[in-house]
């Protein structure tokens, strides 16, 4: 029996135990930095493959070292743990449990994949030169959980040498294998604004400064930014999501509170947005008298695919599931993904893996959101492949 035919019995052999946990975990999500129950199955499973684990990285987080049995590179695989606050619509047997807590991004999939791949590569031992250090974070969906498990060390002891992540993706079918060949996910920025005027009446406006006024003009002028200093072919996304002021109808307000988010995917466009948006404000501040602070926060960098390390990895996948079954996604997308700050720091690839189920319309972060669960089986066979093919090359 060949490396793929051993590695497809394996997934199918795991494949109940795998389904079984996923909608268990299903049952019991959990948000960012909560994933306390998560993180016990995890450490459950990984005890009964005696694979060696440390726990409590980025505070929930959990980084094992799988060694084998030749020398060889090092490469991490990283699943993410953590569920967003929607309330289920599913109607599943095994929906959430929780009122308005939800897996409703699959990372319940993603966990169980990685856990998966663990067992897999314990019984092809034989086959793995180098090590694999599977990396469980807690804490994607608020773009937060990467940043914490680097700063706890999970980057080091030992460094790894590539890195591979992967999302399910229910507008890829089933059975098959989505990826970008450059940009994956845009960048993310974040920033907080507080415009100050002066309180007064809504009779007497000469004797105020109104921050709502100069609040709805910077939301106004803040959509020339894409259209004006941006060039067209970039994409670049700015979005005011949050505008807070007043207390009576009656009452000139003194100060507003605006939250948003900055998306790109070139390298420096987000600090040519901000630097637009900071001399905007600066208008503002002279033509309308308000103060301003703003607060503005680097989220998340582009995530971008390693060439060497994806096409390693796309050699494998095609191997093992057949080139028919890998499908080059048409454009990147607009979200973002913490997995970009290993990307950033690692060779890294990241793959789509098809959860498509027939019938159901429904993307991630919707109430009615479920996973094809072949998705499990796959993930698993792909990964493994993939991280076993790393280990042993140069790329």
């Amino acid at each position: 029996m060949d490396l793929n035919q051993r590695l497809g019995a394996i997934a199918k052999r795991l494949a109940p135990e795998l389904v079984a946990l996923r909608q268990q975990l299903h049952q019991h999500p959990e948000l960012a930095f909560e994933e306390h129950e998560t993180a016990k199955a995890v450490a459950g499973f990984l005890t009964r493959l005696k694979i060696p684990f440390r726990a409590g990285v980025g505070k929930t987080g959990i980084v094992a070292l799988l060694e084998g049995s030749a020398p060889g590179r090092t490469i991490g695989i990283r699943a993410d743990m953590d569920a967003l606050p929607i309330h289920e619509e599913t109607g599943l047997a095994f929906a959430s449990k929780i009122p308005g807590k939800m897996h409703a991004c699959g990372h319940d999939v993603h966990t169980v994949i990685a856990l998966g791949v663990a067992a897999a590569l314990s019984e092809l031992k034989d086959s793995l030169k180098g090590r694999i250090k599977f990396i469980f974070q807690p804490a994607e969906e608020t773009l937060s959980g990467a940043a914490a498990m680097i700063a706890d060390g999970a980057l080091d002891d030992p460094k790894m040498d590539a890195i591979l992540g992967y999302h399910n993706w229910p507008q890829v079918k089933a059975g098959t294998v989505g990826y970008h060949p450059e940009a994956v996910m845009a960048s993310a920025d974040s920033f907080d604004l507080t415009l100050k005027g002066r309180i007064g009446h809504g009779a007497h406006p000469h004797l105020a400064v109104d921050a709502v006024a100069a609040g709805a003009y910077f939301v106004t002028q803040l959509q020339t930014v894409v259209s004006r200093e941006v060039a067209p072919l970039s994409p670049a996304v700015v979005t005011v999501g949050e505008f807070h002021s007043g207390t009576a109808r009656n009452v000139i307000a003194a100060t507003a509170v605006l939250k948003g988010s900055v998306r790109t995917q070139e390298p420096g466009l987000s600090a040519v947005i901000e630097a637009a948006v900071r001399r905007m404000l600066e208008g503002i501040k002279t033509g309308m008298r308000v103060d301003y602070e703003l607060d503005w926060k680097r989220v998340a960098p582009v995530l971008r695919q390693h060439p060497a390390t994806l096409a390693c990895v796309l050699r494998s996948v095609r191997e093992i599931i057949g080139k028919e079954n890998v499908v080059e996604m048409p454009l990147p997308s607009m979200g973002s993904e913490d997995f970009a700050w290993f990307a950033e720091k690692v060779p890294a690839a990241h793959l789509r893996i098809g959860s498509k189920i027939d019938g159901l319309d429904t993307a991630i972060h919707k109430a009615n959101y479920d996973c094809n669960e072949l998705a499990i089986p796959v993930g698993v066979q792909v990964v493994a492949r993939a991280a076993l093919d790393l280990a042993k090359s140069s790329a």
